[in-house]
């Protein structure tokens, strides 16, 4: 939904989905996954901080 350089906030495809603290996410489809860990969750909304530089 938005992305920063340190950030981003994602929208999760179900409010029941299990989201571990540290994963890797590709916010580009065919790129390498970003390491990040959840900052904060409400529902489908969650927050972002991506683990290592750009």
């Amino acid at each position: 939904m938005d992305i920063s350089s340190d950030g981003a906030r994602l929208v999760i495809a179900s409010a029941g989905l299990t989201v571990p603290k540290r994963f890797g996410v590709a916010l580009v489809p065919n790129s390498p996954p970003r390491e990040c860990e959840r900052v904060w969750r409400n529902g489908e909304m969650m927050g972002v901080r991506f683990t290592e530089p750009r």
